[in-house]
């Protein structure tokens, strides 16, 4: 019974991305600098979020990959409170 639990945790700590601080750097550019991203989630509508959403649809930009990684979110949306 304990093995099986092991196996288990050993399995949720494999399939979580691994966010290392190259990453994390990419994802607060994107949360917090980036003018195109941070307009349009502020925003929610507009020519902005259609951008943002466009861009994270197609997976183009390296800080929107980053941010979609980190926070488990498409950089079109907020990021969930912790």
């Amino acid at each position: 019974m304990e093995d099986k639990e092991e196996t288990t945790a050993q399995e949720e700590v494999t399939a979580a991305p691994e966010v290392d601080e190259k990453l994390r750097k990419r994802a607060d550019f994107c949360l917090n600098k980036c003018p195109v991203c941070k307009a349009g989630r502020n925003k929610g509508k507009g020519f902005m979020y259609q951008m943002t959403k466009l861009e994270s649809k197609l997976g183009l930009c390296i800080w929107c990959n980053a941010y979609e990684k980190v926070y488990g979110v498409p950089a079109y949306e907020k990021p969930p409170e912790s």
